[in-house]
């Protein structure tokens, strides 16, 4: 188990450096607060709904067309299952 615990205790100085590396380099919280304090804010409230609304239409359809897709891809899937069930008892 120590060896384990070394192995982890490497991999997690590893994942550690990466992150504070592209903590630096990114700044990707820095990016996203300037956009918003830049672009956003000025904007006027009603725009800001607007925006807040049409973002979550096109969330909404975009998980709605992921589901009909994943249930096509279930469909697909079942057949080719039966179809190879079937194959397998006729075939014995």
């Amino acid at each position: 188990m120590e060896i384990l615990d070394q192995i982890w205790a490497f991999l997690m100085s590893i994942f550690g450096d990466l992150d504070s590396m592209l903590e630096e380099l990114v700044n990707f919280d820095g990016l996203a607060l300037n956009f918003y304090n830049d672009v956003i804010m000025p904007l006027p409230e009603w725009m800001k709904i607007l925006g807040t609304l049409g973002l979550a239409v096109v969330i909404i359809f975009g998980v709605f067309a992921i589901a009909k897709k994943m249930m096509k891809l279930l469909i697909i899937i079942v057949v080719i299952l039966a179809i190879l069930v079937l194959a397998r008892i006729l075939m014995a």
